[in-house]
């Protein structure tokens, strides 16, 4: 009867203790969870607001692009205005450049992720907006200038050396893969 009650007693205890270890372990686990998603959400929202500087520069060189070569860009303007016009582009696509550095952690820790706070989430899904529509109005504006080139090309017998289609560095893109290809039309 004694050894029956010592039994019962050390079971009991044995019990308390591993539930007490799981509860313990659980709660461990769930604060380092939530520790690790602050240190994301705060990484997230800090890197927006680098890539969201960035975007407007982007945004002033796109538009000195527009002032400096869209208006003027004709295939009877090409030998005058070539050098300059090859100036703006570089000066934007160092602007896209930097945009696309400044979104590799954006890249990583909101495209196709879910986020619980509403601020991170709103910055998640506006990050991925802005970047659709800077990477694809650049190669929008690219493809425009290189088939003016193009067509300056074709129509000369004689073409003043050194003019030539511009490097495109980047594609249209749809980083979240919903079919839509934001700026692109």
């Amino acid at each position: 009867m004694k050894n029956k009650k010592l039994a019962m007693v050390v079971l009991i205890v044995g019990l308390i203790f591993i539930i007490m270890g799981i509860t313990i372990g659980t709660y461990l686990y769930i604060d380092n969870q939530n520790k690790e998603d602050q240190k994301t959400e705060d990484n997230i929202l800090n890197s927006y607001d680098v890539f969201k500087n960035n975007i407007d520069i982007f945004n002033n060189e796109r538009a000195t692009y527009y002032d400096s070569v869209d208006k003027n860009l004709f295939p009877e303007s090409v030998e005058e205005e070539y050098e300059n016009w090859i100036a703006v582009l570089n000066t934007y696509t160092n602007a896209i450049d930097v945009v696309e550095e400044s979104s590799k952690e954006l890249k990583e820790q909101c495209v196709n992720k879910y986020h619980s706070n509403e601020d991170v989430k709103n910055k998640c899904e506006s990050f991925v907006i802005a970047y659709e529509t800077v990477v694809n109005y650049y190669t929008k504006d690219i493809n425009t200038f290189n088939q003016t080139i193009e067509n300056y090309l074709n129509s000369k017998s004689e073409v003043k050396e050194g003019i030539s289609l511009y490097q495109l560095k980047y594609d249209y893109t749809d980083i979240n893969l919903d079919g839509k290809f934001i700026g692109k039309d």
